[in-house]
């Protein structure tokens, strides 16, 4: 028995001196985003295109005995805390405070970053517009409506371009300071979060009663102060109160995949593996859209994505939504995309960007 105990003990100081390790590389790490934020002084704000790629290859070699999934997560935390002290910048997302666009623009330009919400893509893009921000993070995409129509016509009404693409998952978690699913009385939740997961409230007994907060963020600090409350909250901001998980995943539809786009000013440049949005209408002609199509199958221009959205207050008029693979300045997609100016009825690059 004291010989098992010791090798738990030996164990034990092994993983204390690899955490101090992990400690020393960490603050190298911050020290050097600090270094390039000094040589990168006179350039203009751009995030750094190859991350994601910097992060899959790191997953790949890995040895596997860190899951793949927390070592993604592990170090998409470590590039959004070095990002924010190389690219000290102002960020505009979409929501309210703690909701799902704040994790998502913390997620990516690191807490420590000035993230200030609007309450719609249109507004968040005009904090870049008129310089108030550098960026703006908006919602681009669900599993389940598909491109955001909200943003989309936002870009379209915009000279800025999406530079970067963002995966993330809406999820919403029952937390309180114990992590204990019996001492929830109350939950505080904004109304929208509430209206997401009223099947699971109707299945409690008994059943908290759920009182309405302003903000996710404002729910966390409310059940922080009060006992017997909880909060409806991504994990991230519920553990920023020092909440517990007491009910993971409590959306009634469960979780779902969102991506949000990172716009700004500039285009992005190549990095080899991307993607380009764009948006179009046709003409009314028979085979209209077949000639559209046309242009990219002939200069072997493969298409990932295209879907059609009615044009508001335009009856059957329909406007196509397209991600192509490639960067806007390859040479197919340059001519494809001159070809496209001639023939459509409204045509609009939002943006190239790292393949997600």
């Amino acid at each position: 028995m004291a010989e098992r105990q010791r090798e738990v003990d030996e164990l034990r100081q092994e993983l204390a001196r690899l955490d101090a390790q992990l400690l020393a590389a960490l603050d190298k790490r911050a020290w050097t985003a600090r270094q390039l934020r000094e040589a990168r002084r006179d350039q203009g704000p751009a995030v750094p295109l190859t991350d994601h790629a910097a992060i899959r290859a790191l997953v790949a070699r890995s040895n596997g005995d860190m899951p793949p999934d927390a070592v993604r997560s592990i170090f998409r935390e470590i590039f959004a805390a070095c990002l924010s002290l190389e690219l000290p910048v102002r960020v505009a997302y979409v929501g309210p405070d703690g909701a799902a666009g704040h994790a998502a623009a913390r997620g990516r330009f690191g807490v420590t970053s000035s993230l200030w919400g609007a309450d719609t893509a249109a507004a968040a893009l005009d904090e870049v517009t008129r310089k108030r921000a550098e960026f703006a993070v908006v919602p681009f995409e669900t599993t389940a409506e598909g491109p955001v129509q909200g943003s989309i016509l936002a870009l379209m009404a915009s000279d800025l371009r999406v530079v970067e693409v963002l995966d993330a998952t809406f999820d919403l978690h029952l937390m309180n300071r114990t992590g204990n699913p019996d001492d929830v009385e109350k939950v505080y939740a904004t109304a929208a979060d509430h209206a997401l997961c009223q099947r699971f409230f109707a299945e409690q007994s008994p059943s908290p009663s759920v009182l309405d907060a302003k903000t996710p963020l404002l729910a966390c600090q409310l059940a922080v102060e009060e006992n017997g409350a909880a909060a409806l909250a991504g994990e991230g901001f519920g553990a920023q109160f020092g909440l517990e998980i007491a009910r993971r995943n409590v959306l009634d539809a469960g979780g779902e995949r969102v991506r949000y786009a990172v716009v700004g000013t500039r285009p992005s440049g190549r990095t080899g593996d991307d993607a380009t949005s764009l948006v179009f209408s046709v003409h009314e002609a028979p085979g209209s859209l077949l000639d559209v199509l046309r242009v990219f199958a002939e200069r072997g221009i493969s298409l990932s994505n295209i879907q059609s959205h009615p044009v508001e207050g335009q009856a059957w008029q329909y406007l196509f939504y397209v991600d192509l693979v490639g960067h806007l300045t390859d040479r197919p997609l340059v001519t494809a995309l001159e070809e496209m100016k001639r023939i459509t009825r409204f045509f609009k690059v939002l943006g190239s960007y790292p393949a997600p």
